[in-house]
C-alpha cells in the first residue's frame, strides 16, 4: 500500500504572544501589594486561666485581701509613696500635702545629678514592710518627674525589688525568694 505524502504546510514555527500575559501581570503585582497593605492583621493574645475556682472561692479570696497598688514618685526632694490609694504617711480622713515627699533626701544640699542624695535603704525598709503586710504582691508603680536621672530611676528600682534579692531562680520557675520584695516594676511617665 503506497503511503501518502504529507502536505507541507506553510505554518513554520508558531511564537508565542506573551505581551497580553504581560499587561495581566503588570496589573496583578501592583493590585496584590495595594490589598496586602490594606489587609490589617490580628492577633488575639489568649491564655487558659491559673486555676479555676468555685464562685464560693472567688468571694472568699476577694474578702481576704485588697490589692496593694503600690505607686512610687520620685521628686526632686525624695519620694513620696501611695498605696491602696492613699498616701504613706497621711492620717486617715485628713487630706495629705500631696507634694511632700513621704521619704525626704539623704543628702538634701547635693546636686540633682548626685543619684546618692536619695535615701534608697528607707525606700528598702518601707518595700519590706509592705511585702510582710502583701507577701502575694510583685508589682509597684513608679513614676518621676522629668528632671530626675535614669540612674535614680534605676536605683530606686533596685532598692524596691530588695539589695540581697536574686531573680535567678524566680527565672527558673522557683517561687521568689523572702528578700525579693517587688521585682516587677511598670514605669509611668511623670509623677502624679
Amino acid at each position: 500500500m503506497p503511503r501518502r505524502k504529507k502536505k507541507a504546510t506553510a505554518e513554520g514555527e508558531v511564537e508565542a504572544n506573551l505581551i497580553p500575559i504581560m499587561n495581566i501581570m503588570l496589573l496583578l503585582i501592583p493590585a496584590l501589594l495595594l490589598a496586602m497593605e490594606v489587609a490589617s492583621f490580628a492577633a488575639v493574645n489568649v491564655s487558659p486561666p491559673k486555676y479555676a475556682a468555685t464562685a464560693d472561692q472567688k468571694k472568699e479570696d476577694e474578702k481576704k485581701e485588697e490589692p496593694l497598688n503600690l505607686k512610687v514618685f520620685i521628686m526632686e526632694d525624695g519620694y513620696r509613696i501611695s498605696a491602696q490609694g492613699q498616701q504613706v504617711g497621711a492620717e486617715a480622713g485628713k487630706s495629705a500635702d500631696s507634694t511632700r515627699p513621704t521619704i525626704p533626701l539623704a543628702k538634701p544640699g547635693a546636686p540633682l545629678d548626685d543619684f546618692e542624695r536619695y535615701d534608697y535603704a528607707a525606700l528598702e525598709a518601707q518595700a519590706k514592710k509592705f511585702k510582710q503586710q502583701f507577701p502575694n504582691e510583685t508589682v509597684v508603680t513608679i513614676s518621676a518627674e522629668n528632671t530626675i536621672p535614669m540612674q535614680v530611676l534605676v536605683s530606686t528600682m533596685d532598692a524596691l525589688r530588695g539589695s540581697e534579692c536574686k531573680l535567678l531562680k524566680i527565672a527558673q520557675g522557683e517561687e521568689p525568694p523572702p528578700e525579693c520584695y517587688f521585682w516587677q516594676p511598670i514605669v509611668e511617665a511623670g509623677a502624679g
